[in-house]
């Protein structure tokens, strides 16, 4: 357990001195604040830039130009959301995200 702490610490230490404990920008505020918005929306636009680009290919759609926007889709959703986590968790680190006091059935 020694070792994960030292990684720990070191990686907070390489992140501050990259510039990470700099305060948060508008669009990292949100990013934090609705992970999963963020990551819906990501993929959606993601996934209409590749449907553009596909309908314009010589090709045309196919069944296979479906599966590969599906899975272009969840791709960028999941990772941008996993994002947005991840963005909560180093705002929380350096004391920038600030928990909203709304219980857990929105009151």
């Amino acid at each position: 357990m020694a070792l994960r702490g030292w990684l720990a610490r070191g990686f907070w230490r390489l992140d501050a001195v990259l510039g990470g404990d700099a305060e948060p920008v508008r669009s990292q505020i949100f990013a934090a604040r609705h992970p999963v918005k963020m990551g819906v929306r990501v993929g959606a636009a993601m996934g209409a830039l590749f449907a553009v680009l596909s309908a314009l290919s010589p090709e045309g759609w196919g069944w296979d130009a479906v599966g590969i926007l599906c899975a272009v889709i969840v791709f960028f959703g999941v990772f941008m959301t996993g994002m947005g986590f991840w963005e909560r968790r180093r705002q929380r680190h350096y004391g920038f995200y600030k928990e909203s006091g709304r219980t857990e059935l929105g009151g």
